[in-house]
Protein backbone atom coordinates (compact mmCIF):
# COMPACT_ATOMS: atom_id res chain seq x y z
CA UNK A 1 0.00 0.00 0.00
CA UNK A 2 2.66 2.43 1.16
CA UNK A 3 4.47 1.71 -2.39
CA UNK A 4 1.30 2.53 -4.38
CA UNK A 5 0.96 5.75 -2.46
CA UNK A 6 4.75 6.67 -3.15
CA UNK A 7 4.45 5.82 -6.79
CA UNK A 8 1.13 8.37 -6.67
CA UNK A 9 3.50 11.20 -5.27
CA UNK A 10 6.52 10.49 -7.96
CA UNK A 11 3.79 10.60 -10.63
CA UNK A 12 2.71 14.31 -9.03
CA UNK A 13 5.93 15.42 -8.70
CA UNK A 14 6.47 13.61 -12.38
CA UNK A 15 3.81 15.89 -14.29
CA UNK A 16 4.63 19.37 -11.64
CA UNK A 17 8.20 19.28 -12.72
CA UNK A 18 7.50 18.19 -16.55
CA UNK A 19 5.43 21.77 -16.90
CA UNK A 20 7.77 23.73 -15.02
CA UNK A 21 10.74 22.41 -16.91
CA UNK A 22 9.30 22.40 -20.44
CA UNK A 23 7.89 26.10 -19.49
CA UNK A 24 11.64 27.62 -18.86
CA UNK A 25 13.51 25.45 -21.52
CA UNK A 26 11.30 26.95 -23.86
CA UNK A 27 11.41 30.28 -23.23
CA UNK A 28 15.14 30.38 -22.81
CA UNK A 29 15.85 28.65 -26.20
CA UNK A 30 13.11 31.66 -27.54
CA UNK A 31 15.89 34.08 -26.27
CA UNK A 32 17.78 33.11 -29.28
CA UNK A 33 14.86 35.17 -31.11
CA UNK A 34 14.75 37.85 -29.59
CA UNK A 35 15.71 41.09 -31.84
CA UNK A 36 17.80 43.52 -30.73
CA UNK A 37 17.38 47.02 -31.50
CA UNK A 38 19.35 49.03 -33.70
CA UNK A 39 19.75 52.80 -32.14
CA UNK A 40 20.02 55.91 -34.19
CA UNK A 41 20.78 58.91 -33.94
CA UNK A 42 18.47 60.57 -35.39
CA UNK A 43 14.38 60.16 -33.57
CA UNK A 44 10.97 62.04 -34.57
CA UNK A 45 9.81 63.04 -31.33
CA UNK A 46 10.88 63.60 -27.99
CA UNK A 47 8.61 62.26 -25.18
CA UNK A 48 8.23 63.63 -22.16
CA UNK A 49 9.40 61.45 -18.54
CA UNK A 50 8.17 62.12 -15.23
CA UNK A 51 11.29 59.55 -13.46
CA UNK A 52 9.36 58.54 -10.37
CA UNK A 53 11.28 57.19 -7.39
CA UNK A 54 8.95 56.13 -3.94
CA UNK A 55 11.81 56.55 -0.89
CA UNK A 56 10.51 54.77 2.04
CA UNK A 57 12.56 55.48 5.01
CA UNK A 58 15.65 55.09 2.79
CA UNK A 59 17.62 58.10 4.04
CA UNK A 60 21.24 56.30 3.57
CA UNK A 61 20.73 55.99 -0.31
CA UNK A 62 18.18 58.21 -1.69
CA UNK A 63 20.58 61.06 -1.62
CA UNK A 64 23.20 59.54 -3.76
CA UNK A 65 20.56 57.95 -6.11
CA UNK A 66 18.85 61.24 -7.11
CA UNK A 67 22.27 62.66 -8.07
CA UNK A 68 22.96 59.58 -10.41
CA UNK A 69 20.08 59.26 -11.94
CA UNK A 70 20.35 63.36 -12.90
CA UNK A 71 23.11 62.31 -15.13
CA UNK A 72 21.14 61.58 -17.84
CA UNK A 73 22.78 61.71 -21.65
CA UNK A 74 18.57 63.24 -22.87
CA UNK A 75 17.75 66.86 -23.25
CA UNK A 76 17.16 67.77 -19.08
CA UNK A 77 13.68 69.82 -20.78
CA UNK A 78 12.12 66.50 -21.50
CA UNK A 79 12.75 64.68 -18.53
CA UNK A 80 11.78 65.33 -14.34
CA UNK A 81 12.82 63.50 -11.81
CA UNK A 82 10.41 62.83 -9.16
CA UNK A 83 11.32 61.56 -5.66
CA UNK A 84 8.34 60.64 -3.05
CA UNK A 85 9.53 60.81 0.81
CA UNK A 86 8.06 58.67 2.74
CA UNK A 87 8.96 59.52 6.08
CA UNK A 88 12.29 60.42 4.92
CA UNK A 89 14.36 62.49 7.98
CA UNK A 90 14.31 66.41 7.51
CA UNK A 91 18.32 66.39 7.09
CA UNK A 92 17.67 64.62 3.98
CA UNK A 93 14.57 66.17 2.89
CA UNK A 94 16.73 69.28 2.93
CA UNK A 95 19.78 68.28 0.81
CA UNK A 96 17.08 67.19 -1.63
CA UNK A 97 15.23 70.43 -1.81
CA UNK A 98 18.63 71.67 -3.07
CA UNK A 99 19.04 69.38 -6.31
CA UNK A 100 16.89 69.67 -9.29
CA UNK A 101 13.89 67.84 -8.85
CA UNK A 102 10.63 67.79 -7.91
CA UNK A 103 10.41 66.57 -4.08
CA UNK A 104 7.19 65.33 -2.73
CA UNK A 105 7.12 64.54 1.10
CA UNK A 106 4.20 62.05 2.28
CA UNK A 107 3.24 60.17 4.83
CA UNK A 108 0.83 56.94 5.77
CA UNK A 109 -0.45 55.37 8.41
CA UNK A 110 0.45 52.26 6.20
CA UNK A 111 2.93 52.91 3.67
CA UNK A 112 2.87 50.97 0.21
CA UNK A 113 4.38 51.93 -3.03
CA UNK A 114 0.88 52.31 -4.61
CA UNK A 115 -0.08 54.59 -2.51
CA UNK A 116 3.05 56.95 -2.68
CA UNK A 117 2.81 56.53 -6.41
CA UNK A 118 -1.06 57.39 -6.77
CA UNK A 119 0.02 60.45 -4.71
CA UNK A 120 2.56 61.58 -6.33
CA UNK A 121 0.21 61.14 -10.21
CA UNK A 122 -2.58 63.38 -7.92
CA UNK A 123 -0.26 66.12 -7.78
CA UNK A 124 1.60 66.54 -10.90
CA UNK A 125 0.19 68.62 -13.47
CA UNK A 126 2.43 68.78 -16.29
CA UNK A 127 1.97 66.78 -18.94
CA UNK A 128 4.39 63.75 -19.33
CA UNK A 129 4.06 61.21 -22.37
CA UNK A 130 5.37 58.50 -20.13
CA UNK A 131 6.50 57.32 -16.57
CA UNK A 132 9.38 55.52 -15.49
CA UNK A 133 9.12 54.10 -12.05
CA UNK A 134 12.31 53.39 -10.39
CA UNK A 135 13.20 51.74 -6.92
CA UNK A 136 15.30 53.65 -4.87
CA UNK A 137 18.47 51.81 -5.06
CA UNK A 138 18.29 52.11 -8.81
CA UNK A 139 20.62 54.05 -10.97
CA UNK A 140 19.37 54.59 -14.73
CA UNK A 141 22.50 53.77 -17.36
CA UNK A 142 23.87 57.52 -18.68
CA UNK A 143 21.81 56.89 -22.36
CA UNK A 144 19.01 54.81 -20.90
CA UNK A 145 16.28 57.66 -21.74
CA UNK A 146 17.70 58.45 -24.74
CA UNK A 147 17.74 54.55 -25.63
CA UNK A 148 14.27 53.95 -23.90
CA UNK A 149 12.90 57.37 -26.20
CA UNK A 150 14.17 55.97 -29.05
CA UNK A 151 11.81 52.92 -27.99
CA UNK A 152 8.60 54.65 -27.72
CA UNK A 153 8.33 56.54 -31.05
CA UNK A 154 5.14 54.52 -31.76
CA UNK A 155 3.32 55.54 -28.74
CA UNK A 156 3.92 52.16 -27.12
CA UNK A 157 2.38 51.29 -23.60
CA UNK A 158 5.01 50.06 -21.83
CA UNK A 159 8.29 48.68 -21.88
CA UNK A 160 10.86 47.34 -19.55
CA UNK A 161 14.26 47.64 -19.27
CA UNK A 162 16.79 45.42 -18.19
CA UNK A 163 17.37 45.19 -14.61
CA UNK A 164 20.82 44.38 -14.04
CA UNK A 165 22.84 44.20 -10.25
CA UNK A 166 24.87 46.96 -9.78
CA UNK A 167 27.06 44.79 -6.60
CA UNK A 168 28.35 41.76 -6.43
CA UNK A 169 30.13 42.02 -3.09
CA UNK A 170 28.56 39.00 -1.58
CA UNK A 171 27.93 35.49 -2.66
CA UNK A 172 24.26 36.48 -1.95
CA UNK A 173 24.67 39.52 -4.30
CA UNK A 174 26.00 37.71 -6.96
CA UNK A 175 22.91 34.67 -6.99
CA UNK A 176 20.91 37.31 -6.49
CA UNK A 177 22.36 38.92 -9.80
CA UNK A 178 22.65 35.52 -11.25
CA UNK A 179 18.95 34.59 -10.83
CA UNK A 180 17.74 38.25 -11.70
CA UNK A 181 19.30 37.40 -15.22
CA UNK A 182 18.33 34.06 -15.52
CA UNK A 183 14.77 35.50 -15.38
CA UNK A 184 15.52 38.31 -17.65
CA UNK A 185 16.17 35.29 -19.86
CA UNK A 186 13.24 33.31 -19.69
CA UNK A 187 10.53 35.76 -18.80
CA UNK A 188 11.11 38.92 -20.95
CA UNK A 189 13.95 38.57 -23.84
CA UNK A 190 12.72 34.37 -23.94
CA UNK A 191 8.95 35.68 -24.04
CA UNK A 192 9.38 38.85 -26.65
CA UNK A 193 11.31 36.59 -28.90
CA UNK A 194 8.72 33.80 -29.40
CA UNK A 195 5.84 36.95 -29.57
CA UNK A 196 4.39 36.49 -26.28
CA UNK A 197 4.33 39.66 -23.72
CA UNK A 198 7.27 40.23 -21.55
CA UNK A 199 7.12 40.35 -17.91
CA UNK A 200 7.07 43.39 -15.18
CA UNK A 201 9.33 44.18 -13.09
CA UNK A 202 8.59 46.22 -9.98
CA UNK A 203 10.69 48.96 -11.39
CA UNK A 204 12.96 49.71 -14.52
CA UNK A 205 10.02 49.71 -16.63
CA UNK A 206 8.42 52.71 -18.78
CA UNK A 207 4.51 53.26 -19.29
CA UNK A 208 2.31 56.04 -20.52
CA UNK A 209 1.70 58.03 -18.01
CA UNK A 210 -2.32 58.57 -18.39
CA UNK A 211 -2.46 54.94 -19.38
CA UNK A 212 -1.08 54.88 -15.46
CA UNK A 213 -2.49 57.27 -13.48
CA UNK A 214 -5.71 55.75 -14.31
CA UNK A 215 -5.49 51.89 -13.57
CA UNK A 216 -2.75 52.44 -10.84
CA UNK A 217 -5.88 54.44 -9.13
CA UNK A 218 -7.39 50.69 -8.76
CA UNK A 219 -4.42 49.42 -6.96
CA UNK A 220 -3.58 49.80 -3.26
CA UNK A 221 -1.33 46.66 -2.17
CA UNK A 222 2.20 46.10 -1.43
CA UNK A 223 2.26 43.82 -4.56
CA UNK A 224 1.31 46.86 -7.02
CA UNK A 225 3.87 45.28 -9.82
CA UNK A 226 1.92 42.27 -9.62
CA UNK A 227 -1.48 43.72 -9.79
CA UNK A 228 -0.39 46.06 -12.24
CA UNK A 229 1.06 43.59 -15.00
CA UNK A 230 -2.36 41.43 -14.56
CA UNK A 231 -4.20 44.70 -15.88
CA UNK A 232 -2.09 45.94 -18.32
CA UNK A 233 -1.89 42.16 -19.93
CA UNK A 234 -5.81 41.67 -19.36
CA UNK A 235 -6.50 45.25 -20.98
CA UNK A 236 -4.56 43.23 -23.98
CA UNK A 237 -1.80 45.79 -24.43
CA UNK A 238 1.78 43.96 -25.43
CA UNK A 239 4.67 44.83 -22.57
CA UNK A 240 7.52 44.91 -24.49
CA UNK A 241 11.01 44.61 -23.52
CA UNK A 242 14.38 46.47 -23.97
CA UNK A 243 17.53 44.40 -23.26
CA UNK A 244 19.74 47.51 -23.99
CA UNK A 245 18.52 49.86 -21.74
CA UNK A 246 19.83 49.42 -18.39
CA UNK A 247 18.79 50.05 -14.80
CA UNK A 248 21.04 49.34 -12.24
CA UNK A 249 19.91 47.23 -9.18
CA UNK A 250 21.15 46.56 -6.04
CA UNK A 251 21.17 43.03 -4.88
CA UNK A 252 20.63 41.02 -1.08
CA UNK A 253 24.10 40.88 0.29
CA UNK A 254 22.93 39.27 3.38
CA UNK A 255 20.41 35.99 4.64
CA UNK A 256 18.79 38.29 6.29
CA UNK A 257 17.51 40.85 3.74
CA UNK A 258 17.13 38.00 1.13
CA UNK A 259 14.40 36.50 3.52
CA UNK A 260 12.52 39.64 3.44
CA UNK A 261 12.50 40.02 0.29
CA UNK A 262 11.65 36.41 -1.09
CA UNK A 263 8.98 36.65 1.37
CA UNK A 264 6.95 39.27 -0.52
CA UNK A 265 8.34 37.87 -3.70
CA UNK A 266 6.71 34.72 -3.02
CA UNK A 267 3.24 35.83 -1.40
CA UNK A 268 3.21 38.10 -4.71
CA UNK A 269 3.04 34.52 -7.08
CA UNK A 270 0.26 33.40 -5.22
CA UNK A 271 -1.84 36.72 -4.92
CA UNK A 272 -5.39 35.44 -6.40
CA UNK A 273 -4.52 31.90 -7.54
CA UNK A 274 -7.18 30.38 -8.30
CA UNK A 275 -9.18 33.65 -9.91
CA UNK A 276 -6.51 34.05 -12.08
CA UNK A 277 -5.71 30.58 -13.11
CA UNK A 278 -9.27 30.63 -14.09
CA UNK A 279 -9.49 34.39 -15.52
CA UNK A 280 -6.51 33.43 -17.67
CA UNK A 281 -8.47 29.73 -19.33
CA UNK A 282 -11.65 32.37 -20.13
CA UNK A 283 -9.33 34.88 -21.82
CA UNK A 284 -7.65 32.11 -23.96
CA UNK A 285 -10.89 31.11 -24.74
CA UNK A 286 -13.30 33.57 -25.48
CA UNK A 287 -10.58 36.45 -26.17
CA UNK A 288 -7.75 34.83 -27.48
CA UNK A 289 -5.48 36.80 -24.85
CA UNK A 290 -2.57 34.67 -24.91
CA UNK A 291 -0.56 36.72 -22.85
CA UNK A 292 -2.63 36.79 -19.97
CA UNK A 293 -3.44 33.10 -20.17
CA UNK A 294 0.93 32.47 -20.45
CA UNK A 295 1.13 34.72 -17.17
CA UNK A 296 -1.64 32.91 -15.57
CA UNK A 297 0.59 29.48 -15.93
CA UNK A 298 3.61 31.59 -14.68
CA UNK A 299 1.36 31.29 -11.30
CA UNK A 300 1.75 27.53 -11.30
CA UNK A 301 5.60 27.53 -11.79
CA UNK A 302 8.40 27.30 -8.49
CA UNK A 303 10.72 29.90 -7.80
CA UNK A 304 14.15 29.65 -9.76
CA UNK A 305 15.70 28.34 -6.57
CA UNK A 306 13.15 25.63 -5.43
CA UNK A 307 13.07 24.44 -8.64
CA UNK A 308 16.59 24.05 -9.07
CA UNK A 309 16.49 21.96 -5.38
CA UNK A 310 13.49 19.70 -6.41
CA UNK A 311 14.73 18.55 -9.43
CA UNK A 312 18.16 18.29 -8.21
CA UNK A 313 16.81 16.04 -5.61
CA UNK A 314 14.52 14.15 -7.63
CA UNK A 315 17.42 13.59 -10.16
CA UNK A 316 19.06 11.19 -7.27
CA UNK A 317 16.31 8.68 -7.04
CA UNK A 318 18.22 7.26 -9.92
CA UNK A 319 20.33 5.32 -7.14
CA UNK A 320 17.41 3.90 -5.88
CA UNK A 321 15.74 1.01 -7.50
CA UNK A 322 13.07 1.79 -5.52
CA UNK A 323 11.97 4.80 -7.55
CA UNK A 324 10.27 4.51 -11.39
CA UNK A 325 11.29 7.71 -12.96
CA UNK A 326 14.77 7.79 -11.67
CA UNK A 327 16.52 8.41 -15.07
CA UNK A 328 13.79 10.80 -16.64
CA UNK A 329 14.29 12.95 -13.24
CA UNK A 330 17.76 13.38 -14.26
CA UNK A 331 16.71 14.15 -18.08
CA UNK A 332 14.46 16.55 -16.26
CA UNK A 333 17.43 18.05 -13.97
CA UNK A 334 19.69 18.18 -17.28
CA UNK A 335 17.16 21.23 -18.85
CA UNK A 336 16.73 22.40 -15.91
CA UNK A 337 20.26 23.58 -15.26
CA UNK A 338 20.77 23.97 -18.96
CA UNK A 339 18.21 26.26 -19.13
CA UNK A 340 19.25 28.59 -16.50
CA UNK A 341 23.14 28.25 -18.10
CA UNK A 342 21.95 30.03 -21.26
CA UNK A 343 20.75 33.25 -19.31
CA UNK A 344 23.42 33.68 -17.47
CA UNK A 345 26.19 36.41 -18.87
CA UNK A 346 29.51 35.86 -19.56
CA UNK A 347 30.46 38.05 -16.97
CA UNK A 348 29.88 35.71 -13.94
CA UNK A 349 31.94 32.68 -15.62
CA UNK A 350 34.53 33.18 -12.77
CA UNK A 351 36.03 32.29 -9.63
CA UNK A 352 33.65 34.48 -6.96
CA UNK A 353 30.55 33.22 -8.87
CA UNK A 354 32.05 29.18 -8.43
CA UNK A 355 32.65 30.49 -4.64
CA UNK A 356 28.67 31.76 -4.45
CA UNK A 357 27.33 28.86 -5.90
CA UNK A 358 28.87 26.73 -2.55
CA UNK A 359 26.24 28.59 -0.62
CA UNK A 360 23.45 27.17 -3.07
CA UNK A 361 21.69 24.47 -0.55
CA UNK A 362 21.66 27.33 1.75
CA UNK A 363 19.91 29.38 -0.30
CA UNK A 364 17.49 26.86 -1.16
CA UNK A 365 16.40 26.21 2.79
CA UNK A 366 15.99 30.37 2.31
CA UNK A 367 13.36 29.71 0.07
CA UNK A 368 11.92 26.71 1.71
CA UNK A 369 11.23 29.14 4.79
CA UNK A 370 10.43 32.26 3.16
CA UNK A 371 7.61 30.02 1.58
CA UNK A 372 6.25 28.98 4.82
CA UNK A 373 6.76 32.72 5.87
CA UNK A 374 4.91 34.12 3.22
CA UNK A 375 1.34 33.60 4.06
CA UNK A 376 -0.40 36.86 4.87
CA UNK A 377 2.91 39.04 3.51
CA UNK A 378 0.71 40.19 0.60
CA UNK A 379 -1.89 42.57 -0.06
CA UNK A 380 -1.54 45.24 2.85
CA UNK A 381 1.72 44.42 4.33
CA UNK A 382 4.82 46.27 3.33
CA UNK A 383 7.63 44.43 3.87
CA UNK A 384 11.22 46.76 2.90
CA UNK A 385 14.00 45.60 1.18
CA UNK A 386 16.99 47.52 3.10
CA UNK A 387 19.25 48.96 1.20
CA UNK A 388 22.64 50.26 1.21
CA UNK A 389 24.90 52.74 -0.29
CA UNK A 390 26.58 51.25 -3.36
CA UNK A 391 28.74 53.41 -5.40
CA UNK A 392 31.47 51.84 -7.03
CA UNK A 393 29.77 49.15 -8.95
CA UNK A 394 27.97 50.94 -11.30
CA UNK A 395 29.82 52.69 -15.02
CA UNK A 396 28.47 55.05 -16.99
CA UNK A 397 27.79 53.97 -20.83
CA UNK A 398 30.90 55.36 -21.72
CA UNK A 399 33.26 53.23 -19.52
CA UNK A 400 31.59 50.23 -20.31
Amino acid sequence: MIRYILFGIEFLIVIYLTFNIFYITIYSFGAFFYRKTKFKANVKKYNKFAILIPAYESDEVILNTTLENLKQSYNKDYFDLIVIADSLKDETLEKLNTFNINLIPVKFEVSTKAKSLNTALSLLHIKYDYCCVLDVDNIMEYKFLEKINYRLQNNEIVVQAHRTAKNFNTSFAVLDGISEEINNNIFRKGHIGLGVASALIGSGFVIQFDYFKKILLNIDSSVEDKELEIIILKDKHRILYENDALVYDEKVASSDVFMNQRRRWIASQFVDFNKILFDGIIELVVKRNLDFFDKAMQKILLPRVLLLGLSGLSALTIFFDFFHYGFFFLVLFSFCILSYILGIPSKYYNLKTLMAALTLPKVIVLMIVALIKSKGAARKTFIQTKHELIIDAVKEEGES
